[in-house]
């Protein structure tokens, strides 16, 4: 059976969107961005009949530009264009439970590593050049701290993974770098170079899929070895993410407004393509329990639900 695609609900937004995330174990999704006076923004939608609810809100004194949520216990945690760091019961956002200043700059970009037994840390990226390591437990100072030798490096995506039962951080930089490091043993494993600002990237078993201002990547994770993926000319590469439950299937969401799909095992033309808007799509995030189902954010101020069947 052919691979389908269809956009299920639009809903628009009274701000802009930057980052959406499933709440883990639920049918509802959080969306961060900032409001058109500079705040930041915070609502948390249902998934109804053909619809988005919206169940809480909350505003924020800085303009929110990425999340991630935290282990087991769905804490959500949020970086703004201060560099403060928040992390906040998504059950209730009257008050952050944790909120300091992380950074000397915006943080773009931050993961989480939510491995069971394993300390609950999150890692974050700045336009100040720095890569830090969160400790959930004692949050407010990090346990890990990797600064680029050249200050002028902004940090535009990091992702926290595991390889060989060691503890990863792959982080991708303005001018295209992407670095491996080992928290275990605070060295780096191999770099290379996409040409362009990488804004993307993701963790599989095996590989890594990135992002760029370009076009889109995968990368050998023991290696470092890099592989185009054929994608549209002219148009940033926002968001890159694997299909959770079946991870040689990735999406590319891009600044032409689509959704293409990929089949790892033989990386040619998309499989599928989706059109969900004439804007840029900013973010794109795979629901972990319903196979397919997605949702992301785009510059036209609205969130898209949708699902990709037969994969």
């Amino acid at each position: 059976m052919s691979i389908t695609s269809h956009c299920l609900i639009k809903h628009d937004l009274y701000f802009t969107p930057y980052d959406t995330k499933w709440i883990p174990c639920s049918s509802t999704l959080c969306t961060i961005g900032t409001n058109s006076h500079g705040t930041g923004k915070i609502a948390v939608y249902g998934l109804g009949d053909k619809r988005l609810e919206l169940k809480r809100e909350t505003e924020t004194n800085s303009a929110l530009r990425c999340s991630t949520f935290t282990g087991q216990s769905r804490n959500f945690a949020t970086g703004d264009f201060d560099g403060q760091l928040q992390i906040w019961d998504c059950q209730r956002f009257d008050i952050p439970l944790v909120s300091f200043k992380a950074h000397e700059s915006i943080i773009n970009t931050m993961d989480s590593l939510n491995q069971p037994n394993e300390p609950q840390e999150l890692v974050t990226g700045s336009r100040d050049g720095c890569v830090k390591v969160w400790d959930m437990r004692q949050p407010e100072k990090a346990v890990l701290t990797v600064k680029s030798k050249q200050n002028s490096k902004d940090i535009w995506a990091v992702a926290y993974g595991q390889l060989k039962g060691q503890n990863v951080i792959a982080v991708g930089y303005e001018n295209g770098d992407i670095k491996l490091f080992n928290v275990n043993n605070s060295q780096y494993l191999w770099e290379t170079n996409a040409k362009d600002g990488v804004c993307s990237i993701d963790f599989d078993h095996q590989t890594l899929c990135i992002g760029t201002l370009a076009g889109a990547f995968v990368i050998d994770i023991y290696t470092g070895k890099i592989t185009e993926i054929p994608s549209a000319e002219d148009t940033t590469l926002w968001s890159v993410r694997h299909i959770p439950q079946q991870s040689n299937y990735l999406s590319v969401a891009g600044g032409d407004g689509n959704l293409s799909t990929y089949d790892q095992t033989s990386l040619g033309q998309p499989v599928d393509v989706l059109k969900l808007s004439t804007h840029p799509i900013i973010s794109l995030d795979w629901h972990k329990d319903k196979k397919g189902l997605f949702a992301c954010s785009s510059f036209d101020e609205s969130i898209k639900v949708g699902m990709i069947q037969n994969v």
